[in-house]
């Protein structure tokens, strides 16, 4: 192993026996006293008192195999980001800071800092370090796609989501912010680009680490001297030149420091911590940097030769033979081998090393391997087959348990299914082992001491979950065995929901915890197995659905549902209505027990987030519709795959008053009701009376006489309350087709003698108002004349001149004076505002 291997080695927060193990603890010792940082040292000399510690490695990891993980992040998260970044983003920010938070030692919570290894297991946040990512790196870039949609698709929560960031303690949310800053340099991010620069405090003792130095030297060819005043600068660069440190040095270096070395690595230093500050270099210190770049032969450094390059720190796991050599092992031999195989220690030698990575040999690897030669060996043999089937009992690790049901799932997503009875009955023997207590710390399910069977019996779930997807022709034959299976994942123990043990995700969030539990994913697909029943017979009431809801329903269950589950179910309310409505609204009250309002909270908020609006269940729910206005602060308070429950109840409340279900205004709207509970949250108002445009411009061009006649005498109402920050919403309305191109235009006039419109929506509505400026030059001049009227009200805001242009020379060239005359009007307020692009019109 090369020296400067153990170095980087050692100094990683936490040290492993297995990484180390070939050496002594003398020459452990002596390594460490080469570490430059003292806290370091002395944290490792430490670590040597308790070798116990050196073990002790935290592996937090989602409950998907990784390529699964992969398909879930990149299929099923980042089309959520296209349509709700801010939302997925907060939800991503916690998910990432709890995967750092379990990866820690409460030694290491406890101390001050915000090192989290990232530079290690996610070298770049602008692309993957590495041809194979694994699930840290996966979820930190999904992170990533989703801040910067926030800052594509939703400017208007870029602070927010700034906030969030800040709000974390560890160094990747601070390299994320420098790289969401290093691609939006501007008036917003301005502040806080200068505030990172002027608050670093390690000018003259490390070099910048890549995502630093690439948001300086972006900022820096942005913004030019408007960056930093001339004392910034000159306080900056001094820190630079005055280091790194000779005393500092000559430590390290110990008998091999020579003043020659010493200079050359200063010289280096120097380099390297102005370059990002190029654009800015006047003078003197301009002139010392030309004298570096010109006195080297390396060639000018670029932005991959800063903190974390070369080789270090990532590793892949392999299996200790391949899926080939597994196969070609006898049946006995292969059961004896993954029974006895013991974990192997990682191994780094130079002819092994690839693609920036070390190799780890592990039991997992292993089982990956396993699973290989079961799908595409051992199934297709009917006699090796019976063997692993009828010898079962003997598999001692449940990994590889978990392997074979894996193999399953893959075999019959080929759409094999001539073998499923099989496969159903390995299902229920998987599933006749149970959920085990947390009564060893060493219990998992690669131990053979302590096994867990908890991740064989979530595959279950998971080949249960694709047998019934729609794709799958799974035959109705293997309805009664498909039941039983479901019947016992719905009804037997769960540890983590009965003990309220917390996913990976936010525990506030009860839908999260429920779609990553079995139990509950149980239910989930208890559903699915209605659907599937009716996509063969669509009048079949699936009597099985409720029989084993109603196991779980019975006052005197083995097992009560739990907060998720009741959130979960919320979420199904309406599809098990179609399946069964009878026995439904029997049991309403069971779903949504009023009478313990924090699981009806959170049962109610699943059903508004999921369930689109439908009168028939409505007319159940009522009751419901009505405690949640009585409630309407507890509601909001809670968090469901990051919606906002205030803003889904005021849709839904809309919709029913647009199909007549109560009046706009009197005692028996709820409609009203919801707008008086919300008076001192007028962003809820903003935001309903968004996706009411919304609604409106994905209607098409035609729409019911008496619908745009509630619609108009919504707007009336509205329009009424002159609430600026509402109104200013009108970008979709204008958009909406379905509505006379005259009233919009009309209505867009009013709003504007309201308040002073916003950059966005301004943006928005010139868009709109060109595409109508041919057929109704006069009013979209008028309008264009009362966006303009806002500059001389004091207003700060942004007219694109391309976008503005066509409406003024239009204006100009009208025959009629009054157009003319408000044309004219909006050129010499723009121009009165300094925007002389406007002098050529």
């Amino acid at each position: 192993m090369k020296h400067s291997k153990i170095i980087e080695l050692l100094k990683k927060p936490f040290l492993f026996d297995k990484e180390l193990a070939d050496f002594t603890p003398s020459l452990i010792i002596k390594l460490i006293g080469f570490l430059p940082d003292p806290k370091t040292k002395e944290k490792q000399l430490r670590r040597l008192e308790n070798p116990k510690d050196w073990t002790t490695e935290l592996k937090p990891s989602p409950r998907f195999d990784q390529w699964e993980y992969q398909q879930i992040l990149e299929n099923g998260i980042r089309p959520l980001c296209e349509q709700e970044p801010y939302q997925i983003a907060r939800i991503l920010i916690d998910a990432t800071a709890t995967m750092i938070r379990l990866s820690r030692h409460q030694e290491e919570l406890d101390e001050e800092g915000d090192e989290d290894s990232s530079e290690i297991w996610c070298r770049r946040l602008n692309r993957f370090a590495r041809n194979y990512a694994d699930t840290k790196e996966m979820l930190v870039h999904t992170l990533i796609f989703a801040c910067e949609k926030v800052y594509e698709k939703s400017p208007e929560s870029i602070e927010g989501l700034d906030q969030a960031l800040r709000n974390q303690r560890w160094k990747v949310f601070k390299r994320l912010r420098q790289h969401l800053y290093t691609l939006n340099p501007n008036e917003q991010t301005l502040p806080w680009i200068r505030e990172f620069i002027l608050e670093h405090k390690d000018y003259d003792t490390w070099e910048h680490h890549y995502e630093f130095q690439l948001m300086i030297r972006k900022a820096c060819e942005h913004f030019g001297a408007s960056l930093l005043s001339e004392g910034e600068r000159t306080a900056i660069f001094g820190a630079i030149l005055s280091g790194p440190s000779k005393e500092d040095s000559r430590k390290w270096m110990g008998e091999r420091f020579t003043e020659e070395g010493f200079q050359q690595r200063q010289r280096y230093f120097h380099r390297m911590q102005l370059r990002p500050f190029a654009r800015l270099l006047t003078g003197e210190y301009q002139n010392y940097f030309q004298e570096l770049e010109d006195a080297s032969d390396e060639g000018s450094p670029n932005d991959e030769d800063y903190s974390p390059v070369g080789r270090g720190g990532m590793v892949s796991y392999r299996s200790p033979r391949s899926p080939e050599e597994l196969a070609g092992l006898g049946d006995e031999d292969l059961f004896t081998y993954i029974n006895t195989w013991q974990e192997g220690r990682p191994w780094y030698e130079e002819d092994r090393y690839e693609d920036d990575q070390w190799v780890e040999i592990g039991i997992r690897a292993l089982a990956d391997a396993f699973q290989i030669v079961f799908k595409d060996t051992i199934i297709s043999d009917e006699k090796r087959l019976t063997f692993w089937l009828a010898n079962r009992d003997r598999i001692e690790r449940p990994v590889y348990v978990r392997a074979i049901v894996r193999a399953i799932q893959k075999h019959v997503e080929e759409q094999h299914y001539e073998q499923l009875d099989l496969w159903f009955e390995f299902c229920e023997w998987v599933l006749s082992h149970p959920d085990a207590e947390r009564d060893h710390g060493e219990r998992g399910d690669e131990s053979r001491e302590h096994p867990d069977w908890g991740s064989s019996r979530r595959v279950v779930g998971d080949f249960i979950g694709e047998c019934l997807k729609e794709e799958m022709n799974v035959p109705l034959t293997e309805r009664e065995s498909l039941a039983t299976v479901l019947r016992l994942l719905c009804t037997q123990f769960d540890r983590q929901l009965d003990h309220n043990e917390p996913t990976l995700l936010s525990h506030n969030d009860q839908i999260t915890e429920a779609i990553n539990n079995t139990r509950s994913r149980a239910l989930q697909d208890l559903v699915k197995f209605g659907s599937w029943v009716r996509r063969h017979d669509d009048t079949d009431s699936v009597p099985e659905v409720t029989s084993i809801l109603e196991e779980r329903f019975k006052g005197d269950a083995e097992y009560p549902l739990t907060m998720p589950e009741y959130a979960l179910l919320g979420m199904y309310y309406g599809q098990l209505w179609s399946l069964n409505q009878t026995w439904v609204v029997k049991h309403k009250a069971i779903f949504f027990p009023q009478n313990d309002r924090p699981v009806w909270i959170e049962a109610f908020g699943g059903f508004l987030s999921f369930n689109s609006p439908f009168k028939p269940t409505f007319e159940i729910l009522r009751d419901d519709f009505t405690l949640a206005l009585v409630h309407l602060g507890e509601l909001k308070e809670i968090a469901q795959l990051g919606q906002n429950l205030t803003d889904k109840l005021g849709q839904h409340l809309f919709t029913y008053y647009l199909w007549k279900v109560y009046p706009l205004n009197n005692e028996d709207s709820l409609l009203e009701k919801f707008y008086e509970k919300t008076t001192e949250d007028r962003q809820r108002w903003a935001h309903l009376f968004d996706y009411v445009g919304r609604s409106l411009s994905n209607s098409g061009k035609h729409l019911e006489e008496d619908l745009r006649d509630r619609i108009f005498a919504f707007f009336d109402w509205r329009l009424e309350q002159k609430e600026p920050e509402e109104l200013q919403k009108i970008a979709f309305w204008l958009e909406a087709e379905c509505l006379d191109p005259d009233w919009r235009l009309d209505a867009y006039a009013k709003i504007l003698d309201v308040g002073q419109p916003d950059d966005w929506s301004i943006s928005s509505a010139l868009d709109m108002l060109n595409g109508m400026l041919e057929s109704h030059t006069a009013k979209v001049v008028e309008c264009f004349a009362k966006i303009t009227d806002a500059i001389d009200q004091g207003a700060r805001i942004y007219i694109d001149a391309d976008k503005a242009k066509p409406i003024l020379k239009a204006g100009l060239d009208s025959e009629d004076e009054s157009v003319r005359e408000n044309a004219e009007r909006a050129r010499e307020t723009l121009l009165n505002a300094g925007c002389y692009g406007f002098l050529d019109i």
